[in-house]
């Protein structure tokens, strides 16, 4: 859920009459990127504002606050903004020049009974999202610490706002003073458009087109090229949507794609019929329930950075194979070094190559061997063993670094496809401690999966149900996998998993019964249900004994061997 500017002034200035006053009783994180500080008002029922710095940003205001448990644990800044903010009351809130940062100030008595103002400032801004908590112009904590772009958010640095902000804020400024700006800016090949978009905030694509309907003047006109009477009318209209903005207190809907409602704070004639109106606090919060909420955002930060990774790999693999590219000459220089040692008494008398009968050949051919001049046929014969070593030990060294990029990358597609399944803040807080547990940027290696182990004192919580009155137990992401696989299940258990592409572990519990044809095949259906030919009308899926499926030695959790299998055919069946 993308939120423009003039949407967001609008829900400012709604904010500021519901929450006035209103006092900050507890503040709690729903994960490290999301915080819930619960206010009371006086003149109505406790509210709770939700800051949401995953990508797309957002800012909104919740009546349903949620059980204890659904809190993840507090971590440095949701504890740092309880120390500074509960018990303090908000006095004041802004939208700084029409851009999308907000600036909540919230005054507490303090020690000596001086009154001490703090400010959180809310950056939506998609590029880089970020909390930050002030005091005075200090910076006290950042949701995102670190050097972003010209800026350092740390403790104790002063606290800048983002380049972006020296555009100006269209509102503050009357009909005579933009004619100024306007003409100003008339030198040069300088489109209306990005007149508008390089001095102002507050406008959307969709504002800046519906100007150039009122005005029946192109966005893409030059602002030299207006005549007095287009210049008015531009002027008009911005005036006009000037009033339209401040006046607005709902949202004017229309149907965008794919099922998606298109929303501003002014009617819009370009988007044709409007299909309603909704009051932007209640139609924020219950846009943000509509994109997934808080799981649905955690899970494209977690996807985003999956993808990231992927390609990072790929790039690595690439390399990798070019500089392979020589190794294929391994041989030939052996080849070389043989055939110049057994002609050592030749002269190279300042040749570059030599030609000799290849004596490993029947009958012998002629071999063009490249040689230095400058050295001697045996010194030549020792540089292509020398060359023939370096690229013996390069090929080995290259194709265990291309089988452990591979891993890497099987092991993100499992992630990739894991996250996609995830429904539940259960198991997103799983994936999440995969995750964290694994390491994402080292990609799980023997360090990783062992401190997993200890960690996790609990048995992970495996699906499980029966099929023809057998037990069938399946992982929902790569350590849960692994945990079934190589821990859970005994060695007369049969393993499936589709052949080839991410997917879930499938376990079946024999108890030493022999399993009908019919149950093989229903268990082999779950197994292509939850991978990623689950859209396909069949995919191959292999079962074997659990004896027969051995853990890649210093592989990322999940990843796997296996023989002796048996191939079924699937039709991909969530087996109930």
């Amino acid at each position: 859920m993308q939120i423009d500017s003039a949407t967001l002034y609008v829900f400012v200035k709604e904010l500021k009459q519901l929450m006035a006053g209103a006092q900050v009783r507890q503040i709690h994180q729903i994960d490290n990127r999301i915080m819930d500080i619960e206010l009371f008002c006086p003149s109505a029922k406790p509210v709770h504002l939700i800051c949401n710095t995953h990508t797309p940003p957002v800012v909104y205001i919740s009546t349903k606050g949620k059980k204890q448990n659904q809190y993840a644990p507090s971590q440095t800044f949701c504890m740092t903004l309880r120390k500074h903010l509960e018990g303090s009351r908000l006095s004041h809130v802004e939208q700084i020049e029409m851009d999308r940062i907000l600036a909540f100030s919230f005054d507490r008595i303090e020690a000596g009974g001086a009154i001490v103002t703090k400010t959180l400032w809310a950056e939506l801004l998609p590029a880089s999202p970020n909390l930050i908590l002030t005091e005075g112009d200090t910076i006290i904590d950042a949701c995102l610490r670190g050097k972003k772009l010209d800026r350092l958010l740390v403790p104790g640095e002063t606290y800048r706002l983002p380049e972006n902000t020296s555009r100006m804020d269209f509102m503050k400024f009357s009909k005579e003073e933009i004619r100024n700006i306007l003409d100003y800016n008339k030198t040069g090949d300088l489109s209306i458009e990005k007149w508008i978009f390089g001095t102002f905030n507050g406008f959307s694509r969709f504002l800046v087109d519906e100007i150039a309907a009122m005005t029946n003047v192109p966005a893409t006109a030059l602002l030299s090229s207006l005549t007095k009477e287009e210049e008015e009318a531009l002027l008009s209209a911005i005036e006009h949507m000037q009033k339209a903005i401040a006046g607005s207190s709902v949202l004017h809907m229309y149907a965008g794609k794919k099922g998606k409602h298109i929303v501003c704070p002014i009617p819009l004639s370009i988007l044709g019929k409007e299909i309603g109106t909704a009051p932007v606090i209640p139609w924020m919060e219950q846009a943000a329930e509509d994109a997934g909420g808080t799981i649905a955002a955690s899970l494209k930060e977690y996807q985003k950075k999956i993808h990231t990774l992927i390609k990072r790999e790929e790039r690595k693999l690439k390399k990798i194979e070019e500089e392979m590219k020589e190794t294929e000459r391994t041989e030939q220089y052996k080849l070389w070094g043989n055939l110049l040692s057994i002609y050592a008494y030749e002269k190279i008398n300042g040749r570059k190559s030599m030609t000799v009968d290849n004596l490993f050949n029947d009958p012998p051919t002629k071999e063009t061997i490249p040689v230095d001049p400058l050295l001697s046929v045996t010194a030549n014969s020792q540089n292509y063993f020398k060359k023939y070593n370096k690229m013996k030990t390069r090929l080995v060294m290259g194709q265990e670094k291309l089988d452990e990029g591979k891993g890497k990358i099987d092991y993100l597609q499992d992630m990739l496809y894991f996250s996609q399944t995830v429904k539940t803040k259960k198991d997103l807080d799983a994936l999440k401690e995969e995750l964290k547990d694994t390491g994402i940027e080292k990609l799980g290696g023997h360090k990783s999966v062992k401190g997993n182990k200890k960690k996790n004192k609990n048995e992970p919580s495996l699906a499980t149900l029966t099929i023809d009155g057998f037990t069938v137990l399946m992982g929902k992401n790569s350590t849960q996998n692994e945990y079934l696989t190589l821990h859970k299940a005994g060695k007369t258990d049969l393993w499936f998993h589709a052949r080839a592409i991410p997917g879930s572990h499938v376990v079946l519990l024999t108890d030493g019964m022999t399993v009908p044809e019919s149950t093989l095949e229903k268990v082999a259906a779950l197994a292509a249900w939850n991978s990623t030919g689950k859209e396909s009308g069949k995919v191959d899926v292999d079962y074997t004994l659990i004896r027969y499926v051995k853990k890649i030695p210093n592989g990322p959790p999940g990843r796997v061997n296996y023989t002796h299998q048996r191939t079924i055919v699937a039709i991909p069946t969530d087996v109930k």
